[in-house]
């Protein structure tokens, strides 16, 4: 089974081919992470900010048809919620890992806690905090 990172989850709202063949390939044994859901809303709401700022070429109007389509396509994959167990494991975490990036140490207490693959582009990152993981878009 397996956990989609933010750059997974970019790679296949992009349409990136060989992400969207793996994807095809295993549909239901695909989550995705909160993490990953929480950086996905939180970019597009900072787009609306910035649209609601005088003298920018973003349109608001934009801006939250982009917000909802993400939570459209937040729905495509069960959303694996961060949990206690993962917390804990993640504070276990030395802080020369932790420096590794926050947001992608938790996501790989995630998968770790939950005996999941991770699926990223950062395969060097998610080596190094331990946890299993593999690039779809080789």
């Amino acid at each position: 089974m397996f956990l989609l990172d933010t750059s997974a989850l970019g790679l296949f709202l992009t349409g990136e081919s060989n992400t969207l063949r793996r994807v095809q390939e295993i549909p239901t044994s695909i989550w995705l992470s909160s993490i990953a859901a929480e950086e996905l809303l939180a970019g597009r709401l900072s787009s609306i900010n910035r649209a609601r700022r005088p003298r920018t070429s973003l349109s608001l109007t934009q801006a939250h048809q982009d917000f909802a389509q993400a939570l459209e396509d937040i729905c495509l994959f069960p959303l694996l919620v961060y949990s206690a167990q993962a917390d804990d494991l993640y504070q276990s975490f030395p802080s020369a890992v932790k420096r590794i990036g926050p947001q992608d140490c938790r996501i790989a207490a995630q998968a770790i806690a939950h005996g999941l693959i991770v699926v990223t582009r950062n395969l060097r990152g998610f080596e190094a905090i331990g946890a299993p993981c593999e690039d779809w878009s080789a």
